[in-house]
This record gives C-alpha cells, structure tokens and sequence, in this order.
C-alpha cells in the first residue's frame, strides 16, 4: 500500500514538475505510456497496448472505457481528460 501511495505521489510529481517548465509545450514532450501504462500494460498484469488498439479504435471509445471501466490504478487519468487523449494518441488510436 505504501509503494502505490509513493508511486502515485511521484508520478503526480513528475507531471507537476513537467507542466512548470518555462515551455508550454512539456506535456507534449512527456510521454506517458512508457513512464505510467506500459509496466502494467504488459499483458499480463493489464491489457496490452496491442489490445487496446484493437478493443478501442478510437480516442473516445477509449477515453469513455477509462472514464467509466478504469480500475483505481487509472484514477490518476479520470479527471484529466488531456492526459487520456495524449495517451491515445502516444499508443496510435484516431480521433
């Protein structure tokens, strides 16, 4: 329980830190999936990212599946619907 609590603290860290650079552009530098998604999304422990792809074909099917069917592990994209798009758009799924 720690770990997830110092991991999710960090994470929100890291994407604090990032939106403060002088650049406004750094959340489009940051890509997310291999820092927050690609671990869990193995396979294994979650959906791949092929799976996705497939399952979800589009930004808003997938947007909905994480807004509605995500687990709490996604609670740190429910309420950021910009990081979800860019998410979508980093594992190759259309607008």
């Amino acid at each position: 329980m720690k770990a997830r609590i110092v991991f999710v603290i960090l994470i929100f860290g890291y994407l604090f830190c990032s939106l403060l650079t002088p650049d406004s552009s750094a959340l489009s530098r940051t890509q997310l999936w291999p820092k927050m998604c690609a671990s869990c999304h193995d396979g294994n422990t979650a959906i791949s990212k092929d799976a996705i792809r497939e399952k979800y074909v589009t930004i808003d099917l997938f947007m909905e599946a994480v807004l509605n069917k995500g687990g709490r592990c996604m609670n740190i994209l429910k309420n950021d619907e910009n990081l979800i798009r860019k998410v979508a758009k980093e594992i190759g799924l259309k607008d």
